[in-house]
């Protein structure tokens, strides 16, 4: 007996990982564009790839982070923006993310995050040095399609820029539905 010819099942997206595009996307801040990797003293914000394993204020250390910190300056911000290529249904941005551990008493205030998706807010949390790290999912399912899109994080200083030092551990775009086992 012949089995009828079945195509074979579309192979899922696989995850988009935005601190391995955090070179190719578009930082900018309160004093306009910059580059990624620049200096972590450059007064008008910075995003880089720190030197692996310093300390996060859970106690722990990681081998690959991207850190951002707004514009040195009262209610200063760092923004960047990645290029999606299309949404697939469920999509979600899965986040964590925390401070560094500073030498002696943090002095961070905390910061505003926002995430939004071609200029629509999506979200807005506020993260504090509480010694553990946050974790964030975003839906993004409202954008499902195959247009281009374009997905933005943005890190507000929420008054003073002191130590405003976020590291994101996890920055990942997850194609289709949550608990759904496909990764």
């Amino acid at each position: 007996m012949m089995k009828p010819n079945r195509p074979p099942a579309p192979t899922p997206a696989p995850d988009l990982d935005l601190i391995e595009e955090a070179p190719r996307a578009v930082w900018s801040s309160g004093a306009g564009r910059l580059p990624f990797g620049g200096s972590r003293n450059d007064p008008r914000g910075f995003a880089i790839h720190p030197v692996p394993r310093l300390m996060l204020e859970d106690g722990s250390r990681r081998e690959r982070v991207l850190e951002t910190h707004p514009r040195w300056t009262d209610d200063g911000w760092i923004r960047g923006e990645f290029h999606l290529p299309g949404v697939a249904a469920g999509t979600r941005l899965e986040a964590e993310y925390g401070f560094f551990s500073p030498v002696g008493p943090p002095q961070t205030n905390g910061v505003l995050i926002r995430v939004g998706c071609d200029g629509v807010l999506l979200t807005e949390v506020a993260k504090r040095y509480t010694g553990s790290l946050d974790t964030l999912t975003v839906d993004l399912s409202r954008f499902t399609g195959a247009a281009a899109r374009t997905l933005y994080v943005e890190v507000d200083a929420d008054g003073d820029s002191t130590q405003d030092w976020l590291v994101w551990t996890r920055l990942t775009v997850v194609p289709g539905p949550q608990g759904s086992g496909v990764r």
